[in-house]
């Protein structure tokens, strides 16, 4: 498969998927032996039933999460996302209650893609950083409680 269509791939898991709660285009856009790599799911089934699964989980504690790609490189068979993910937390996240609280965390999901399906998944996002907006963390002194600016990102 072409660059192009790799990156078409990749942007339809976050867009579609993510973004727009559809955990449906999943199943068309992971092989079935998919090996996705998640530190903070590391016991994740393979294929599109691992992707549902983690879907779901932050969908149960932030309901109105939407993830927006801020930079993305392609090459070949790999698609590498810079993402950033806001949402509201209202449902238990990983045995904490609720907060109401809003996050707004970035990370980084690379791809490896052949015939058209994600064949393996790395994803790293900023846990201690989303622990800390939750209030879970303690902030180590003098943080900065302002928005993060992805400089260069737009």
């Amino acid at each position: 498969m072409s660059t192009d269509q790799n990156k078409t791939i990749a942007r339809r898991i976050v867009e579609e998927g993510w973004t727009k709660h559809n955990p449906v285009i999943l199943d068309q856009l992971f092989s079935n032996d998919a090996l996705l790599h998640d530190p903070q799911n590391p016991t994740v089934a393979k294929g599109p039933q691992g992707a549902k699964s983690t879907l779901a989980t932050y969908l149960r504690a932030f309901p109105d999460m939407k993830i927006s790609i801020e930079r993305e490189i392609v090459d070949g068979d790999y698609v590498v996302q810079h993402l950033l993910a806001t949402g509201t937390n209202t449902g238990e996240f990983n045995g904490v209650p609720a907060t109401g609280k809003k996050i707004n965390v970035t990370g980084v999901v690379t791809s490896k893609i052949k015939d058209g399906k994600v064949i393996e998944a790395w994803s790293l996002f900023d846990s201690l950083g989303l622990l800390q907006q939750l209030g879970v963390v303690p902030a180590a002194q003098g943080t900065s409680t302002r928005e993060r600016e992805l400089v260069g990102a737009r």
